[in-house]
């Protein structure tokens, strides 16, 4: 009878939290969670602020040599922000020591994981590209960084590198293809995130293709629909999923 309840309990304890069923992920000796883009220390004890919704500042003093994980990055005008938990926001400085978390291993936590890239620094690529193979870009490799290929005007393939700490990871979620409409104006994208370069505005009720790819709440679109004709807007346009619904015909 004993060793019927103690099964039980087990059972019952991987109900409650089937969470614990999974093994943890460890990296460069310590462990990683969903969302963390890498690990920060200090070269010696240092003062953090986070801004209040109220205004107000709070601080903290963190160690020198604690471990900190990093869940975002921030990065223009030549300078790199890291953000802790709780809010706390540290530039990068001689006193900040970071390590990136690869990309392989951050991306290992999400089921379709979607890559975009959060840099402002005005490099290769501007906010909010969306990286997805067959769309506009071709043999993507996810390693510590990014790598994918693309072709110049004379059909050559050309090889790229993303920076892994230039890229955040979202989960991509599969809706139905077909023609989805409008529900107000809104702003089409170039990327799926707020900030994202801007493709112009488009009227409620205006029509457009999609395969149903869905990433970071935004809906990827390709071809407008007008007057029974399709006028061909190429494809990696996004707008709020919220603001779609379906065409039933």
């Amino acid at each position: 009878m004993k060793k019927y309840i103690i099964t039980l309990f087990i059972v019952l304890a991987f109900l409650t939290n089937p969470s614990s069923s999974k093994a943890e992920v460890q990296w460069d000796g310590a462990q990683v969670v969903k969302g963390q883009t890498g690990k920060m220390t200090f070269t010696k004890d240092v003062k953090v602020y986070k801004k209040n919704t109220n205004g107000t500042y709070s601080s903290m003093t963190v160690k020198r040599n604690n471990y900190f994980r990093v869940y975002d990055i921030e990065k223009y005008k030549g300078k790199t922000f890291y953000w802790m938990s709780s809010g706390y926001r540290v530039q990068a400085t001689d006193l900040v020591v970071f390590k990136k978390v690869p990309l392989n291993i951050r991306a290992s936590f999400y089921d379709n994981p979607g890559y975009i890239n959060i840099s402002r620094q005005g490099d290769e690529h501007s906010y909010g590209t969306h990286y997805t193979t067959g769309v506009v870009y071709h043999n993507i490799s996810i390693g510590e960084n990014l790598f994918y290929s693309d072709y110049n005007e004379t059909g050559d393939s050309i090889d790229h590198y993303i920076d892994g700490s230039d890229i955040r990871i979202v989960e991509t979620t599969k809706r139905d293809e077909g023609f989805y409409m409008l529900t107000a104006d809104a702003q089409m994208l170039y990327g799926p995130t707020n900030g994202a370069m801007e493709a112009g505005m488009y009227s409620k009720g205006t029509a457009f293709s999609s395969i149903g790819l869905e990433i970071n709440g935004y809906l990827m679109v390709g071809f407008e629909f007008e007057n029974n004709g399709y006028l061909n807007l190429g494809s990696g346009f996004y707008f709020p999923v919220t603001l779609l619904e379906p065409v039933k015909k």
